[in-house]
C-alpha cells in the first residue's frame, strides 16, 4: 500500500496559535544573487504545523521532547471520523474497540478545509476532558488531531500525565477512517515542550 503523507505543509504566514511565534520563512543566500547556493532561514513556534507535544509542555516538571517514546508514535493507528460540530466526546467513541497501547487519530470537521492556509479560528473541534479520560482508561499511547491543539488544558494534563503522546496539526482531508500503519517522527531539540513532526502512514 502506498504511504500517506499526514503532514501539514509548513509555509510563510500560515495559521499560528495567537500567542506563539509566526512562522517566516526567508531565502538568505540566493544563487540569482551570486551566492554559491541557495540558503533559508525559519523562525516559527516549536507548536507549529503537525507537531508533537511533551510533557514539558504542561507539566512542569515534565520530560522535553528528545525524551518521548517513540514507540508510541509509531505502529497501528486508527483513524477514526467524528460527526459532533465542537468536541470529541466520549459518548461518540466509547463504542470503539481499543486494546492497550493504541493509537487513535481524529479526523473531525476540522479536515473539510485547508484551515493551515487561513487565519486562525478558534471555532475547530477538540477532544473534551471526558473522552480523554476513557482514552487514558483504555490505554491508548497516542491521541492525533487535526488542528492546533488536541484541546484545553484538561485535556491536556489527562492525556500528558499518563505519559500519552499528542499529535497535533494533522493533514487528515485525504485519510478514509480505518486501520493504519503510522510513523512519527518529531525533531530532537533539547529542552523543547515540543517539536514539528513529518508523519505518514499507510492503510493496513
Amino acid at each position: 500500500m502506498e504511504w500517506l503523507d499526514f503532514t501539514t505543509t509548513i509555509s510563510d504566514g500560515m495559521a499560528y496559535w495567537p500567542d506563539n511565534a509566526p512562522v517566516h520563512i526567508k531565502r538568505t543566500l540566493s544563487m540569482a544573487d551570486g551566492a554559491a547556493a541557495n540558503v533559508s532561514e525559519i523562525s516559527m513556534s516549536v507548536h507549529t504545523s503537525t507537531h508533537v507535544d511533551a510533557p514539558l509542555h504542561f507539566l512542569p516538571n515534565g520530560d522535553d521532547v528528545t525524551k518521548i517514546d517513540l514507540s508510541t508514535l509509531m505502529g497501528p493507528a486508527l483513524v477514526v471520523e467524528i460527526d459532533h460540530p465542537e468536541f470529541i466526546t466520549k459518548p461518540e467513541i466509547e463504542h470503539i474497540q481499543l486494546e492497550k497501547g493504541s493509537r487513535v487519530l481524529f479526523k473531525t470537521r476540522n479536515s473539510r478545509r485547508q484551515w493551515a492556509t487561513e487565519p486562525f479560528n478558534p471555532d475547530f473541534v477538540r477532544v473534551r476532558a471526558d473522552a480523554a479520560t476513557w482514552l487514558r482508561d483504555q490505554g491508548v499511547v497516542c491521541v492525533g488531531v487535526d488542528y492546533l491543539s488536541v484541546g484545553p488544558a484538561d485535556t491536556h494534563h489527562i492525556l500528558l500525565e499518563a505519559g500519552i503522546s499528542i499529535i497535533e496539526g494533522l493533514a487528515l482531508q485525504q485519510a478514509e477512517p480505518g486501520e493504519y500503519d503510522l510513523i512519527c517522527l518529531p525533531l530532537k531539540i533539547a529542552g523543547a515542550d515540543g517539536a514539528p513532526a513529518r508523519v505518514i502512514a499507510r492503510k493496513r
